[in-house]
């Protein structure tokens, strides 16, 4: 007691007891918050890696009539389009067309699309001109690095030493695929997307293509792709309305006799055969062949000889005609015509642009009703004595009629009730006012646009008058014959 009053006395004691100091290890610091410059910089330079991600669809890859007018009419806008923009309009028919045809015993009052064989004229008298090489341009855009090898040089180090062939590391730079304009359809695209897929690299501007060629950075084929049509030059012409563009129809042919008088038309399937009908043809043929027929590609203008690409003839090796052919009813209405030389598809082998095959149908049951599709020829322009043959190449557009619709269309117009359509034989197309091959167009194809290829589906084969409102016209069912047409092209 009187040590602590001495001690108090002394002021040796503190006024105010102090807490004691305690440290606690391992507690953070204030987390900052950034300013609102801060935020924005940071956004944009990352996403926001707390939100729920999302899956978003990746960006899209860059990017014959009756084979004249007379009056003319307008056309009608069809649903598929024709090979070019300018489109036929038909004849106004004469008052013969519905007057029955006196037919002797055991025939059907059909009207083949045949016509009589005029006197040998001058708008078929042209010098044949031979051979077609066009070069195709090229475009090579490919940069082109210097060839040279790269390595580095590192240090082992394990030992201290420098391996320059253990740890190089070679930079091989190759050049990137040669791209050009190509003729349609010879740029080989193949099923894992080769040539038409997106490399993410820098890429020089796709240059623009003309009509009828496509930009290709791959190989290509070696013959131009079936029922395409390719870049033709500018004629000096001008197609009229119903005619056919220059180069249009590449699969058409015209058949002549050797003194150049005109006989059928036709279609060219493969480098050696060309399909026509029979009737047409069947007054030509001796012995297997026709001595006195040939062949002419690439024609347009019959009666000129200013086309840029001159035509090509072929003379007849060997003629199939279908044995089952019915002179009366006209049914297997077919033949296949092997010419004695091939024709060139191989741009660089002297293939010409206004001259191609058309594609035939995939199997003998595949079927085209309900499209609209096109014919062509130089048969007349009207039917009965007033039709007159055509100079150039006419091109109509007709919708493919069901079977049954087409029968009884034509039983109600002249063959009554008992007639029966032989869908073997034959396919029904037209039925439109106006609008119709007719005589003269025997032989020559209907085709139809799938998938960017003409397929010749018919041949044009008869009819009831040309052009009449609901009645249709029939050609040769090539699709249900193509099983005979493909044994007689393997024939050697």
């Amino acid at each position: 007691m009187c040590l602590w009053l001495l001690t108090a006395c002394l002021g040796l004691l503190p006024a105010q007891p102090q807490a004691p100091i305690v440290i606690i290890h391992g507690v953070p610091s204030p987390i900052l918050q950034p300013t609102t410059a801060a935020t924005t910089a940071a956004t944009t330079k990352a996403p926001n890696t707390t939100a729920n991600p999302t899956t978003m669809p990746p960006p899209p890859m860059s990017s014959m009539s009756t084979i004249s007018t007379s009056p003319p009419m307008p056309p009608t806008s069809p649903t598929t389009a024709s090979p070019a923009t300018t489109r036929m309009t038909a004849a106004t028919t004469s008052s013969t067309m519905t007057t029955p045809r006196p037919t002797s015993p055991g025939q059907l009052p059909i009207d083949p699309r045949q016509g009589s064989t005029q006197a040998p004229s001058a708008q078929f008298r042209v010098p044949q001109i031979d051979g077609y090489t066009a070069q195709n341009p090229s475009y090579d855009m490919a940069v082109k690095f210097p060839r040279e090898k790269r390595s580095l040089q590192r240090t082992n180090p394990y030992t201290g030493y420098s391996f320059h062939n253990f740890y190089s590391k070679r930079h091989s730079i190759t050049k990137r695929q040669s791209c050009r304009c190509v003729p349609a359809g010879t740029c080989a695209n193949s099923s894992y997307g080769a040539g038409m897929i997106d490399f993410r690299i820098v890429t020089p501007t796709v240059m623009p293509c003309p009509t009828g060629q496509e930009y290709c950075c791959g190989t290509t084929t070696n013959t131009i792709t079936c029922g395409t049509v390719q870049s033709v030059p500018a004629v000096s012409v001008t197609p009229a309305s119903g005619q056919a563009n220059y180069g249009e129809y590449p699969w058409q042919a015209i058949i002549l006799t050797k003194q150049n008088d005109y006989v059928a038309g036709g279609v060219l399937i493969d480098q050696l055969n060309v399909i026509t009908v029979t009737h047409r043809l069947s007054t030509y043929v001796v012995s297997g062949t026709a001595p006195n027929i040939k062949v002419r590609l690439g024609e347009w203008d019959a009666a000129g000889t200013y086309e840029p690409i001159p035509f090509q003839e072929y003379t007849v090796a060997k003629v199939f005609t279908h044995p089952s052919y019915n002179q009366n009813t006209l049914q297997y209405d077919i033949t296949v015509i092997r010419l004695s030389s091939s024709v060139p598809f191989t741009p660089m082998a002297g293939a010409a642009a206004t001259i191609n095959r058309a594609c035939l149908p995939p199997s003998s049951t595949t079927t085209y009703t309900g499209r609209r599709c096109w014919v062509s020829g130089w048969g007349k322009d009207m039917f009965g004595v007033q039709g007159q043959y055509q100079q150039i190449l006419k091109e109509v557009d007709v919708p493919i009629v069901a079977p049954a619709t087409c029968q009884s269309q034509l039983q109600a117009a002249r063959l009554g009730p008992s007639y029966v359509l032989d869908t073997t034989s034959f396919i029904c197309a037209g039925g439109e006012p106006s609008k119709d091959s007719c005589t003269g167009d025997g032989g020559s194809g209907l085709v139809c646009s799938v998938n960017g290829q003409w397929v010749v589906v018919g041949l044009v084969a008869w009819g009831l008058g040309c052009a009449n409102p609901n009645v249709p016209a029939a050609y040769v069912n090539v699709a249900a014959l193509l099983p005979w047409i493909q044994q007689q092209v393997a024939t050697a």
